[in-house]
Formats: C-alpha cells, sequence, structure tokens
C-alpha cells in the first residue's frame, strides 16, 4: 500500500504526543483531531477513501470514540476504514461494546511502540485484502437466480480473494459478508492446508517473511495436492457455503468469540470477525476442518 493516511483522535496531549512520536518514523502522514466530533468534520471533508486508518481513544468530550465508530459504520461510504479503539487494560466491558460496534483492533494502554506498529499495519493489511477482493463482477445479478449450487477448490490466497468476491457479490451485502469469506478461507490456506500455527505467523508477521513463507509452503510435495473446497448451496430463502481443508483441524471455539488476551496481537481476528459481522450463522465442524456459513441476505 502507497503512504498510508491515519487519523489519530484524542483529546489527551500526552498521550497524542506519544502516539505522534511512534508513529513519526513509519510510512504513514498522520492527521489529528482532538475530539469525535472534530474527526467527523475532517473525515467529511476529504475523500471517502483518504482515510487508510482510524485510531481513537474511547473517553473523550462531545463525542466519544464509540460514538464517532457507530456514526461511521452506518455510512456506506466509510464504514469500512480500520477502526482502533484504545481502552484501559481493566476495561474489558469497554472493549467488547468497541467489538460489537465493529472495531476490531484495540489498544490497551500503557501501549508500546512495537504493538501500536503491529496493531496499525495489521488492520492496515486487513483493509487491503479487504478492497482488493470486492472489485465489480459484471453479470451476476443476472445470473445468480440460474445458480442453485456450486463446488470450487483453490489452493493460494489469491485464488481465495478471487472466489470470495465472486460469492460475495451473490447476496445484498458483499461488503461484510466478502470479509467473513476471505477470513475464513485464508485461515483453510494457512492454518489447514499449510499448517502454520498461530504463534508461527505472529512471528512471520513480526519479521515480514509471511508471504513468503506461504509461498514455500505451497512448493513442498506434500502440499502441492491440498485443496480448499467450497461448496455452495442456494435457496429461495438463504446462501449456504461450506469452506473445507485438508489440515488436522484447529481449536476454533476459542477464536470465535473476543479475546483480551489477544486483543493487540498483529492476527487472528477473521474468524470472530465473520462470526460477529458477516453471517446469520457459522458453525465448524469435523475438527475445524469444515466450515458452514449461512445468509439469508440474497441479492435477488
Amino acid at each position: 500500500m502507497k503512504q498510508a493516511n491515519l487519523l489519530i483522535v484524542e483529546d489527551d496531549l500526552i498521550s497524542l504526543k506519544l502516539l505522534q512520536s511512534f508513529l513519526k518514523t513509519e510510512n504513514f502522514t498522520l492527521y489529528i483531531a482532538n475530539d469525535g466530533e472534530e474527526a467527523s468534520h475532517l473525515i467529511r471533508q476529504k475523500p471517502k477513501d483518504f482515510f487508510h486508518c482510524i485510531i481513537s481513544d474511547y473517553l473523550m468530550p462531545n463525542k466519544d470514540g464509540i460514538q464517532l465508530l457507530e456514526e461511521l459504520k452506518e455510512d456506506p461510504e466509510y464504514k469500512k476504514i480500520p477502526f482502533i479503539l484504545q481502552t484501559s487494560a481493566n476495561s474489558e466491558a469497554e472493549i467488547q461494546r468497541g467489538i460489537n460496534a465493529g472495531a476490531f483492533y484495540c489498544l490497551i494502554k500503557p501501549i508500546t511502540k512495537e504493538t501500536l506498529i503491529s496493531v496499525v499495519n495489521a488492520a492496515l493489511k486487513d483493509f487491503k485484502n479487504h478492497r482488493e477482493a470486492l472489485t465489480t463482477i459484471e453479470g451476476i445479478n443476472t445470473a445468480f437466480p440460474l445458480m442453485k449450487s456450486g463446488h470450487f477448490q483453490f489452493q493460494t490466497l489469491e485464488e481465495a480473494k478471487h472466489l470470495s468476491n465472486f460469492i460475495a457479490f451473490l447476496t445484498k451485502d458483499p461488503d461484510n459478508i466478502g470479509i467473513g469469506y476471505l477470513e475464513l478461507m485464508i485461515n483453510a490456506v494457512e492454518h489447514g492446508n499449510l499448517g502454520i500455527t498461530y504463534d508461527e505467523k505472529t512471528q512471520l508477521i513480526n519479521e515480514s517473511r509471511l508471504h513468503d513463507e506461504i509461498a514455500y509452503r505451497l512448493s513442498l510435495p506434500e502440499n502441492q495436492e491440498k485443496y480448499v473446497t467450497v461448496d455452495l448451496d442456494h435457496s429461495d430463502s438463504d446462501l449456504t457455503v461450506t469452506i473445507t481443508d485438508m489440515g488436522s483441524g484447529f481449536d476454533y471455539e476459542k477464536y470465535l468469540e473476543f479475546s483480551i488476551e489477544r486483543a493487540m496481537d498483529n492476527h487472528g481476528r477473521g474468524i470472530m470477525m465473520a462470526n460477529k459481522l458477516s453471517f446469520d450463522a457459522l458453525a465448524y465442524s469435523e475438527g475445524g476442518r469444515k466450515v458452514c456459513c449461512k445468509t439469508s441476505q440474497l441479492k435477488i
């Protein structure tokens, strides 16, 4: 991604200076607002895709971080901007409220430069992946009523982006539902077929080696015949998509909900985002190798 435009929303001068000092050495252009009301005005003065990420304090005068977040999530022009919420270490209820409102990235005070950069980069990377996946596909509106079922298979993350994009545009809400499909497909490739563990992914991201490691593992003989399969079932009332990998499974339960222990990790939000944001129902089976997700938001 080109140089990212970050908006910092913070009313406390000391906290603001700390964030600026941590971020100024990175490839970011920083913009400042002192509360949610000022931030709202600034965002709407710029083009809709101007800001790539917002870092906001929770408690502020005039309009707090949650109110700003809820306002942006209700606006189709701005609801996809990654929103990082700052809160205190003993405020799990505040964090849960933020998650429910759509803030899937958290900074728990006090923060370190390493943690801040890691969370910001994670948000920017997810934003880039989701935006790339949601390109327009001509003819879907006409063709979709004819499709009652489908079977697909893929191996790479690039293929996952294209397929998640295609399926998402069969629904009324391709933005939110597409995020869910993509995150589940990424998990099926990385953790399922390629066996990259949670801790390994954390280290690979920190060392900027995740892309290379994925390419290497895809080239290994034992992974040449591993595919992720996607089965689609379209009825008059809903669309059911089942994603199955060829891995050994994983402990999926702890990733379905928010966890304060992983709140500031540089990954690990995808399944929770899919569960909270994208579908009417989501259920894993076969020890985590298969996930079934259902939506009634059909494009008719």
